[in-house]
């Protein structure tokens, strides 16, 4: 995968200025630090900084070329990447996962992630240049759902800047219908008081603000600062499921440094306005 430069680089530069952290592939913590001493050159930290930035870059992305490279998540479960850019001019590369013995499944993913890489021609060209930069994975995989979620940058033709997206895929096995959120919620003015109340910080495996602007950041999507109630427009939050709880993808503002906010909840915390008879994140 493409080297990321720019607030990436940046961060990294700052790390290791001052002995900064970051997450391992597998999300164990690690912290880098660099000894400086009145005698290193300029040119010698330099150097030291290009060797820990490479490392660091090779730890945290799967590397893919411009063919489908594959990559074990686990016995049931194959990564692999999409590459077919709609025209010369773009560029597509999107992670997603093929599961063992599930071809209907697996025909579903292949054609949402297809649709990811296609361009709207009713708002662009058919030779815009469309680029796509996504990761995925699977949040949770039992005997009743599928949860996927893909995430990264895109941006197409001479946009100011790249949209960060986060888009999910939530399939019920029995149906092998898509869920939505109103398939699963009542998400009525009482569940939304709960939602403020109780969201926390999801932790992984991807989230758009660090646990320090959570707090801010989850304010800011409240009714105290928003015209209109994030949850009364359909399709207008995501939602994946985890182990240990469900996590909204709220639209955030782009000058706040992301296009999305993520928050999690217990499910007990929300059980009251759930839909169906049986719990999908129980594996039973």
């Amino acid at each position: 995968m493409k080297k990321k430069m720019g607030l990436l680089g940046f961060v990294f530069f700052s790390c290791i200025l001052i002995g900064g952290c970051g997450k391992k592939a597998d999300g164990e913590s690690y912290t880098v630090t660099v000894e400086q001493t009145q005698e290193q050159t300029q040119e010698q930290k330099q150097e030291k900084k290009q060797e820990l930035e490479t490392e660091i870059s090779t730890k945290e992305t799967l590397s893919i070329s411009n063919t489908e490279e594959t990559k074990v998540k686990d016995d049931s479960i194959t990564m692999l990447v999409y590459t077919e850019a709609p025209n010369k001019n773009s560029s597509v590369e999107i992670q997603y996962p093929q599961f063992k013995n599930n071809d209907a499944l697996n025909a579903m993913v292949y054609d949402k992630v297809q649709s990811l890489a296609q361009i709207d021609t009713s708002l662009f060209s058919s030779d815009a240049r469309l680029n796509i930069d996504y990761q995925a994975d699977v949040t949770l995989n039992n005997n009743k759902v599928v949860s996927i979620i893909f995430w990264g940058p895109s941006s197409i033709d001479d946009a100011a800047y790249s949209t960060n997206n986060l888009i999910t895929m939530n399939v019920d096995l029995h149906s092998m219908k898509e869920l939505n959120l109103k398939d699963l919620y009542t998400t009525n003015a009482d569940f939304q008081a709960v939602f403020f109340e109780k969201a926390m910080f999801p932790e992984n495996p991807v989230t758009s603000y660090d646990k320090a602007s959570f707090p801010e950041m989850l304010k800011l999507q409240s009714p105290e600062y928003q015209t209109v109630d994030p949850f009364s427009i359909e399709g207008n939050v995501k939602f994946f499921l985890k182990p240990d709880g469900i996590v909204f993808s709220l639209p955030a503002v782009h000058a706040t440094g992301s296009d999305h906010f993520e928050a999690q909840l217990k499910y007990s915390d929300i059980q009251q306005f759930y839909l169906l008879k049986q719990n999908l994140w129980e594996n039973r």
